[in-house]
């Protein structure tokens, strides 16, 4: 098994499990926290909490450029509504940014910091919107100084 897997609930403990709560109906969309950290093998439950949303991976299956862990396997939740959750398995080390399909464009995205590294992988920019970057570069700057 590589990178992100969907997982199901029953098969979970709660020592492993990260939330992440999925918020806001058009320009306030958001996902919070923006950023996690977690070690390979941990779990990631996404809780919509109002409006229509995604996590998907940036990964060419998913027609954007890719900003995963070369071995991960892309992910993708499907459109998710109020009350719904999603549970994504890490099980690689490295970074992955994913976003909300709907909302992309007013920046609605996530990082998940995967393990121990040094650096930050110099992901292609190209065909990123701008606000997409500029609230990556700046979450990820403000979650490391914490």
């Amino acid at each position: 098994m590589s990178g992100g897997e969907n997982v199901n609930a029953s098969n979970l403990s709660v020592t492993d499990t990260v939330t992440v709560e999925v918020k806001g109906t058009d320009s306030d969309a958001r996902f919070d926290p923006v950023v996690v950290e977690l070690n390979p093998g941990d779990v990631i439950q996404f809780v919509v909490r109002e409006g229509l949303h995604t996590v998907t991976a940036y990964h060419p299956e998913n027609r954007r450029p890719q900003r995963i862990p070369a071995s991960a396997k892309p992910f993708d939740s499907g459109l998710m509504e109020r009350g719904d959750q999603w549970f994504l398995r890490i099980s690689e080390e490295g970074v992955y940014d994913y976003f909300c399909l709907p909302h992309e464009k007013m920046g609605h995205v996530g990082r998940i910091l995967a393990g121990t590294f040094d650096v930050i992988k110099n992901y292609p920019e190209e065909g990123m919107p701008s606000i997409v970057l500029q609230k990556l570069k700046t979450e990820t700057k403000q979650f490391l100084n914490q």
